[in-house]
């Protein structure tokens, strides 16, 4: 096995010990750098590949990527909201704040990079492989109500959806296009799962999102071509 210059050798074995006892292993990081999510794809490829599992590589890589973002904006936005002296919780200022949230996010990385390290805002990657595969995306701030029933406004929807060209008539704008959850639901439908394979939960000090697939549910590997026309 290559070892990516973003992963060290250290790294590697604690993958291979946690698959090896049937444990999980941890990574983390503050900023969502490219850098750092290159680092978590070749992780997860490596932890497939342990598990004899890598032809999950390129739906779960997206996935992750997907909820790797969530995480580390869901971070971000704690910060940005408290700098406004607006209450994440009120609805009048969340509808307030995100109109300036991402263009804010976008021009201040530095700023937010300097933040989140100082707040101790982490991004926790978790990995595991006993009946079933789990990826684990946990960011320690706590999810609203009001996004909380969003996210699960949107796997709900999903149910219905084919494909993502079905979902674009319903995006919700007020998070952005609204089509990440949905696109992970309908990949890992295409898998031969169901809605509650998609996790998320959430206490006063952390969220967490979670994928997690029985192996004795996945369908047959010639089947996974399907994923390829979304």
């Amino acid at each position: 096995m290559k070892v990516e210059e973003n992963v060290s050798e250290e790294e590697v074995r604690k993958i291979k010990e946690a698959v090896k006892n049937r444990a999980p292993v941890d990574f983390y990081c503050y900023t969502l750098t490219l850098e750092q999510k290159q680092r978590f794809q070749t992780i997860l490829h490596i932890f497939l590949d342990e598990c004899n599992e890598s032809f999950l590589f390129n739906c779960l890589s997206y996935c992750l990527f997907e909820l790797l973002d969530n995480a580390s904006k869901a971070n971000a936005k704690r910060i940005f909201f408290q700098e406004q002296n607006l209450n994440i919780n009120d609805a009048a200022d969340y509808q307030s704040g995100m109109k300036n949230f991402k263009e804010n996010l976008s021009d201040n990385k530095e700023h937010y990079k300097e933040e989140l390290a100082a707040g101790r805002l982490q991004v926790h990657l978790q990995l595991s492989a006993d009946d079933v595969i789990c990826v684990s995306v946990t960011n320690n701030t706590k999810i609203t109500n009001a996004e909380y029933k969003r996210i699960q406004d949107k796997i709900e929807k999903t149910k219905i959806y084919n494909d993502v060209s079905d979902a674009f008539s319903d995006i919700d704008q007020t998070e952005g296009s609204g089509l990440g959850i949905i696109t992970i639901m309908i990949m890992l439908k295409k898998l031969g799962l169901d809605t509650n394979c998609l996790k998320f939960s959430t206490s006063e000090d952390e969220t967490i999102a979670s994928i997690i697939i029985p192996k004795d549910s996945l369908l047959d590997i010639s089947e996974i071509d399907e994923l390829s026309e979304l």
